[in-house]
């Protein structure tokens, strides 16, 4: 049985810019493996325990400690309440792989290292054609015999038994190669999620669990011109054609059908002025509960981290959290909700003047960091918001003792 036997703070280099708890580093016997993961807990002195988690996985070659020193993800966990769990992948574990890997290093001249690999199913097929024959050079799935799904399961259940927490809201987020192990995770232990989201990623060559018919929410952001996954699956270099995932459109197709999801939906992105040619379309695949989204971008590269400072369209951060306060159940929000007969807002999107179906009360609106913008007593039913510069926002409603958040509104 897998357990934990040690603790130990983690001390990142960055740990300054927290202003909550510091991340701690843990242990976990898992497969044979000693394996390590990062745990950070929330700053919500509304809560006693978090509302869920987030598994959070990292790229190819990356490391576990990504999501607190490159994306600052203790911010969503803070505004979110929840709990975020980053495991490490192992090296590469098959010596066939390591030497073939070195082989073609030592042929093209460009190292490639395997210190960190997912079990994911990604397959890598190289070749050419000569006098029309394919002429393969290699086809190998990438530790392929590391149980990671597995071991990510075993910690969430770790960690949901050890806070407490429901049998709900579990989230998995993965970057580049944790994209591909997010969705192998939702391919095989999908009925334990609240949804998934993936930022350059894709489903690997060797991927299984298709005909498992497990529905999961997916969001998933990728680059037509992205040049390490491409979006088709494959390219051709110096003659030489690489196989590294399914084409993106054939995995979006897979899950609206799995998921029964509806005709798409295409909205031209402009949430923010855009300094850069970056476009972005999001199309909608709606369902009841098991929608998928797909943000597809042209003219960013594969390790461009969309951030509405830097002049994007969009912010990756702010479409996530959407993502998952949209999939979440319950008190999962980090508000509390209570209901209150007749509360509600119209219209929405909004310009300048919001109505409520309540003739007076309060009014608060957060940024989807959880900061509060705007907070102030209507009456007739109605409140200016003029204020609030065109994005996304969570508003509550308050009359009384009760409130109720809706979850979110359009300027």
């Amino acid at each position: 049985m897998n357990r934990i036997y040690t603790t130990v703070f983690f001390c990142l280099a960055s740990i300054a810019l927290f202003a909550g708890n510091p991340p701690v580093k843990r242990a976990f016997q898992s497969g044979g493996f000693n394996r390590e993961y990062i745990l950070y807990e929330p700053v919500n002195p509304l809560y006693n325990r978090p509302a869920g988690i987030i598994v959070c996985l990292h790229g190819f070659n990356r490391t576990m400690a990504d999501f607190f020193q490159e994306y600052n993800f203790s911010d969503v966990a803070d505004s979110l309440n929840y709990l975020i769990l980053a495991p490490q992948a192992l090296p590469e574990q098959d010596a066939n792989v390591i030497a073939k890997a070195q082989l073609i290093a030592t042929f093209s001249g460009e190292q490639l290292s395997l210190n960190s690999v997912w079990g994911c199913g990604l397959g890598v097929k190289a070749g050419f054609y000569l006098a029309g024959t394919y002429i393969s050079v290699l086809d190998e799935e990438l530790n392929k015999l590391i149980d990671d799904t597995g071991f990510i399961r075993s910690i969430i259940d770790q960690t949901r038994d050890e806070y407490g927490l429901p049998q709900e809201n579990i989230f998995v987020f993965g970057t580049s190669m944790g994209g591909y192990m997010a969705y192998r995770f939702a391919l095989e232990q999908g009925d334990i999620l609240s949804g998934l989201i993936s930022v350059a990623g894709s489903m690997g060559l060797h991927a299984e669990g298709t005909d498992s018919g497990i529905k999961t929410p997916v969001c998933d952001f990728h680059s037509l011109t992205d040049e390490v996954v491409p979006y088709t699956g494959s390219y051709v270099r110096s003659g030489m054609q690489v196989d590294l995932a399914q084409d993106k459109q054939q995995v979006i197709d897979y899950w609206v059908k799995n998921n029964s999801a509806g005709n798409p939906v295409v909205e031209d992105v402009r949430y923010y002025a855009s300094t850069n040619d970056i476009r972005v379309e999001k199309i909608t695949y709606p369902a009841p509960i098991y929608e998928v989204i797909h943000y597809r971008i042209n003219g960013a590269g594969h390790s461009y981290f969309f951030r509405k400072a830097n002049g994007d369209c969009m912010d990756y951060v702010e479409e996530t959290v959407k993502f998952i306060r949209s999939h979440a159940s319950g008190d999962a929000t980090g508000i509390r909700n209570f209901p209150l007969a007749g509360a509600h807002f119209y219209p929405n999107p909004a310009q300048d003047i919001i109505r409520f179906g309540i003739e007076e009360g309060n009014v608060t609106v957060y940024d989807l960091a959880g900061k509060t913008l705007l907070s102030k007593a209507f009456v007739s039913g109605q409140t200016d918001i003029s204020i609030l510069k065109p994005g996304i926002y969570l508003i509550r409603i308050q009359s009384g003792n009760n409130n109720r958040i809706t979850k979110l509104i359009k300027l």
